[in-house]
């Protein structure tokens, strides 16, 4: 139960707001400041009600003290006067509201509710922004090498201007981390920072996540609800895999962008947006607008400062830096003793491809700590198979080590323009997925390492839309 300060020299008007909040609240009376001043030092309090003329100190110096040794402590006054220089002193000292005599107990039970839902989520808000910073601490970009320096260096450039920034990068190269970073350091720093996951959320339910929603906008809208544009307010709203995005979803976001403006589904007001914009592709966005899946006007709204994060396996000389700093970071919460990695698994470290990047070599570190966190040093043997395997395929294919091509092609060279039989064979490739899929265009378009809204793009393109599920590798032939 939180509890209540109530300092009044008049013992009825103590009793009256005991019996009006005791159901509540844990209340705490006192009858001067300097009482008042002994509670606080003793208890945790939630709430304060002062009485504005005490004899001694007043509440109005009771609030000064409170403001400077509890900053966090919400404070209402309450007196017989209302004279308007007394109000205004009391708000300006940091009183969340003022409260006259005799006052209206349904009125002040309303102020009081208020003050305590606030200050309540005032805690949460610490409380989240403490986790995200501890989730994404901007800490864990590390690296040395030129590559990943420059594009760090161009992130801090960027972070002191309001220019939209597009972060490309493989999966696991930290693109999330990136934003958070040029976040952290630009003169928005204090406003919320707001991520939009594209890839996880259905296209029926994203133009209501970003723009928000009027109560009764559609079936069980039963209150209003803001979009992740009014979250971020004056902050950094961030759209992570922003090449998922449907093609109507991107017509309504470049309107955003070009007008700074939005309206929330189902409303008639236009809301004014100063958020600034930074978007994540995994993909090339360009190959994806030449495609047809992405708009080009919005493309080059996006690309006005881009950033390209290395892949690990370009940037090797980072992995030893990596490994010591995830082993610290991760060790104490496991309770690992586990300090570093012996040469010969350094040597295979340095020798994998890494196709998981920054995130799979964390897993990694993770993965031997809870296996093998009793041992000081890991070596080669505690690595997972994958790092044992060969790793001559790093070099790049000669000729003779190329796979031959499918004896059908030496009779289509030079009888169909290449553009012809490219579509011949990819058409092939997609309906042979469907078919080992038993149809189902999620897996296919796994097994095909796409995603599933380019494979009905492709799928629509070669007219399979309608009969693929049924087609075979040797209904091309």
């Amino acid at each position: 139960m939180p509890k209540l300060l109530i300092a009044d020299d008049e013992r009825g008007s103590r009793e009256a707001l005991r019996l009006i909040f005791d159901t509540e609240f844990e209340v705490l009376l006192a009858e001067s400041a300097e009482e008042a001043q002994t509670l606080l030092a003793r208890e945790s309090v939630d709430l304060a009600l002062l009485d504005v003329v005490m004899p001694g100190r007043s509440g109005i110096d009771l609030l000064r003290l409170i403001q400077a040794d509890h900053p966090d402590l919400p404070v209402i006054m309450v007196s017989a006067s209302t004279a308007i220089p007394s109000v205004v002193e009391a708000i300006h000292l940091g009183a969340v509201d003022f409260v006259g005599k005799p006052f209206d107990v349904e009125n002040l039970r309303h102020i009081v509710r208020r003050a305590v839902e606030t200050r309540r989520l005032h805690r949460q808000v610490q409380v989240l922004s403490t986790e995200l910073s501890s989730a994404f601490p901007t800490r864990d970009i590390v690296g040395q090498s030129p590559a990943f320096l420059a594009a760090i260096e161009q992130l801090r450039f960027a972070a002191a201007t309001g220019a939209t920034v597009l972060i490309q990068g493989e999966s696991g190269t930290g693109k999330e981390l990136a934003a958070r970073l040029l976040h952290a350091e630009s003169p928005r720093q204090d406003e919320p920072f707001v991520a939009v996951h594209c890839a996880s959320l259905p296209e029926n339910l994203l133009e209501s996540e970003l723009f928000g929603h009027e109560k009764g906008a559609f079936t069980n809208a039963d209150r209003l609800k803001p979009g992740r544009f009014e979250l971020a307010g004056s902050g950094t709203l961030f759209f992570d895999e922003v090449g998922e995005m449907s093609t109507s979803t991107q017509v309504k976001l470049l309107r955003v962008l070009q007008e700074r403006e939005f309206m929330r589904v189902g409303g008639t007001r236009l809301i004014r947006t100063n958020a600034r914009i930074v978007a994540a592709a995994a993909r090339d966005l360009r190959q994806d607008v030449l495609a047809g899946t992405f708009r080009e006007d919005l493309f080059y709204r996006l690309n006005v400062v881009r950033v390209k994060l290395p892949p690990l396996r370009e940037r090797r000389e980072d992995i030893p830096l990596l490994l010591t700093h995830f082993l610290h970071r991760l060790g104490p919460a496991l309770h690992a003793q586990t300090r570093a990695f012996d040469s010969e698994a350094l040597r295979l470290l340095d020798a994998y491809a890494w196709p998981g990047n920054v995130r799979e070599l964390r897993n990694l570190v993770e993965r031997m700590l809870v296996l093998h966190g009793r041992e000081p040093v890991v070596t080669a043997a505690r690595l997972p198979e994958e790092f044992h395997a060969d790793t001559a395929g790093e070099s790049e294919p000669s000729m003779e080590s190329m796979p031959a091509a499918p004896p059908e092609a030496s009779a289509v060279v030079g009888a169909v323009p290449l553009e012809e039989a490219v579509m011949a064979y990819e058409k092939r490739l997609i309906a042979e997925a469907l078919r080992v899929s038993g149809g189902v265009q999620t897996r296919a378009a796994t097994r095909l390492g796409t995603t599933r809204r380019i494979l009905r793009y492709k799928m629509e393109k070669l007219g399979l839309a309608g009969e693929a599920a049924g087609l075979t590798f040797s209904d091309f032939r």
